[in-house]
């Protein structure tokens, strides 16, 4: 399946993108003031808040055109719409982080964050172009080289410049200049072919609406690290929290790569309940092991890697690493949920949002940081629940069966009793993650040679009609996809 493949080099790519970010995050603990890395912290937090809702809001409708369009013209008129809209939305969530970014720095550094914001948003444009044509290896790359000279002008600009968070930020900008060598090409078109692409309202509601889940989404992942900023307290706990945040990103991330390979085929299909199975498959494979890990690292591994004034960080990954997977499985269900034009989904994620904002701000007054960090998890396991349940009211339980569960509660045990001896403690995480990403990358194989002998035994020795099961209803869509391309495929045998 197209959509598997490109899910598996688009994860890749994001996977190598999080160690890179990781190492970034380190160096620059070391590199910046406790006082500074805050700053980055925040300022950071709000560029993924922005580029997230960059990465969907134009591109998803993009890519969703694409998929559909039946001529040239209407792909034409839908990369022009995007053109226009990706600026305009930048122009508008430039402002809102530089705003915003006043409130915990200073003017050079919110400017800094305004421009970064509005570079990204720039680059949708390539990102839905490539995403709508399904060409995801070469996405894969783009994503590659933007965090390869982002990190690179970072580092210059902290260590050589001198230019401390604001260089750190400032980095966004120039990594995002790398979208523009894929820019997509359109005719040249007169005034009158521009305007109607911005006047089209079905390409603007589509837009508004996936950017407002998207959005929400985000903020799952965005709201904490700029409120523990806020709020007051001591700013190496502050820091401690948002540096374990980072680190339990990594399952957003996963679902972020699964949505962008996906949207197209599950746009395609009014009926996806397959399709969204496998997507969900795919993310519990490596989300999972990953949350697992991320809780259980013993304090000594982290010490290796990070300052002494982040000490609290082992104990705050037991919360953060059941945040960002319940945040990466928030975003995967609501991407199929766009994908079919349905977005009554936002009332179930504005309802969750509140939820998870009142459960940090509770767990704060009750317990500070570690407050925070366990009402962060206990309200985003529960927004998690609330839209999981509506889709397993859309698509039934089956797009939920076929969820690894049995493995990861055994790693986990495991991991906890050897906590104490972080040597074998790092040896089990490594065979984890290897067998996590051999299932990831060879999925089903053995299942897949069952089935082939199972049908060759039904042909062996066929049953009568009146004592074969009656397919079920996944099996039935699963028939009605694979029908159309034997069709297709006969047709040009005949030609």
């Amino acid at each position: 399946m197209a959509a598997a493949r490109g899910a598996r080099w688009i994860t890749i790519a994001m996977m190598v993108v999080g160690l890179l970010n990781y190492g970034y995050a380190l160096l620059l603990t070391r590199l910046l003031s406790v006082t500074a890395y805050s700053r980055f912290a925040a300022g950071q937090g709000l560029i993924l808040w922005a580029s997230t809702v960059a990465l969907v809001s134009v591109p998803w409708v993009l890519a969703q055109a694409l998929a559909r369009a039946r001529s040239d013209a209407e792909r034409n008129f839908a990369v022009r719409f995007a053109k226009l809209a990706g600026t305009a939305s930048g122009i508008i969530a430039a402002a809102a982080v530089g705003i915003i970014a006043t409130r915990f720095a200073g003017s050079a550094t919110a400017l800094v964050l305004a421009f970064s914001t509005f570079v990204i948003f720039l680059g949708t444009t390539t990102t839905g172009w490539l995403q709508g044509r399904e060409r995801m290896r070469a996405l894969s790359a783009l994503y590659f080289a933007e965090n390869l000279l982002k990190n690179g002008a970072g580092v210059l600009l902290v260590m050589v410049a001198g230019l401390g968070d604001v260089g750190a930020l400032g980095a966004y900008a120039i990594g995002g200049l790398v979208m523009f060598a894929c820019w997509p090409r359109t005719p040249r078109g007169t005034g009158r072919t521009w305007r109607a692409a911005l006047a089209n309202r079905d390409l603007w509601r589509r837009a508004v609406a996936i950017a407002g889940a998207q959005g929400v989404v985000a903020l799952f992942v965005a709201i904490d690290v700029v409120l523990v900023a806020l709020l007051p307290g001591d700013r190496a706990q502050t820091a401690s929290y948002q540096a374990s945040a980072a680190l339990a990103r990594v399952p957003y991330f996963v679902a972020g790569a699964v949505a962008i390979s996906f949207f197209p085929s599950l746009s395609r299909h009014a009926a996806g309940g397959v399709i969204v199975a496998r997507a969900v498959r795919m993310y519990a494979t490596i989300a999972l092991p990953v949350a697992v890990v991320l809780s259980t690292v013993p304090a000594p591994i982290l010490a290796v890697v990070l300052p002494t004034q982040y000490g609290a960080v082992a104990t705050l990954l037991k919360y953060t690493a059941v945040t960002g997977l319940a945040a990466g499985g928030i975003s995967l269900v609501t991407t199929f949920f766009q994908a079919a034009d349905d977005y009554f989904c936002l009332w179930w994620l504005g309802a969750g949002l509140v939820g998870y904002t009142g459960a940090l701000l509770a767990g704060w007054r009750v317990d500070g940081i570690s407050g925070l960090a366990a009402g962060g998890a206990l309200g985003a396991s529960a927004a998690l629940a609330l839209v999981g349940y509506r889709l397993v009211r859309r698509h039934g339980r089956a797009v939920l069966a076929q969820v690894p569960l049995a493995e990861p509660v055994v790693a986990a045990a495991v991991l906890i009793v050897l906590r104490p001896h972080p040597l074998l403690w790092l040896a089990t995480a490594c065979l984890v993650g290897l067998h996590a990403a051999v299932h990831f990358l060879r999925p089903a194989a053995r299942h897949a040679r069952a089935r082939g002998w199972a049908v060759l035994g039904n042909r062996k020795h066929p049953h009568p009609w009146h004592q074969r099961a009656r397919p079920g209803p996944v099996e039935q869509e699963a028939a009605l996809q694979v029908v159309p391309a034997v069709a297709r495929k006969r047709s040009k045998v005949t030609r």
